[in-house]
């Protein structure tokens, strides 16, 4: 697991650069050469997020995948131990790493590297997931 400590320390100071650190964030969200999705830790993990390069792997847009469940991703090549795997070490708040056959929106499969990481809440309770995705069908 990577250190993050050093990181904490950087979000406290002032409200202007708690402003700056968020609009860096954002950026490096939106133009990330990895798709990223962010996820909502309920049942079916409804998508709230999706970035620029995550449409660009898979076809949905934004309107097309918000509020449905990740699993739109997954088929009939999607490997079942892989997916029990995510499921197991998000239930005990582990970062997940895996690789998996995935679908587009056109039906065309790819393989893809995901990591998944819980974010919690200031009193340490997992509120949503952030997936950061790969092709590596290559």
């Amino acid at each position: 697991m990577t250190d993050t400590s050093n990181l904490a320390g950087i979000f406290e100071h002032d409200q202007k650069f708690k402003g700056l650190m968020k609009r860096l964030f954002e950026i490096a969200i939106t133009h990330s050469f990895d798709a990223m999705m962010v996820t909502e830790n309920k049942p079916e993990y409804p998508i709230v997020f999706i970035n620029r390069a995550f449409t660009k792997i898979t076809g949905y847009r934004s309107e097309d995948i918000v509020g449905q469940s990740p699993s739109i991703l997954q088929g009939p090549k999607t490997d079942r131990a892989v997916i029990d795997r995510l499921r197991e070490d998000l239930s005990l708040g582990r970062i997940f790493h895996g690789v998996a056959v995935n679908y587009r929106k056109d039906g065309s499969e790819f393989l893809m590297e995901w990591k998944i990481a819980p974010v919690n809440d200031e009193r340490g309770k997992t509120t949503h997931f952030l997936a950061i995705q790969r092709d590596v069908s290559a």
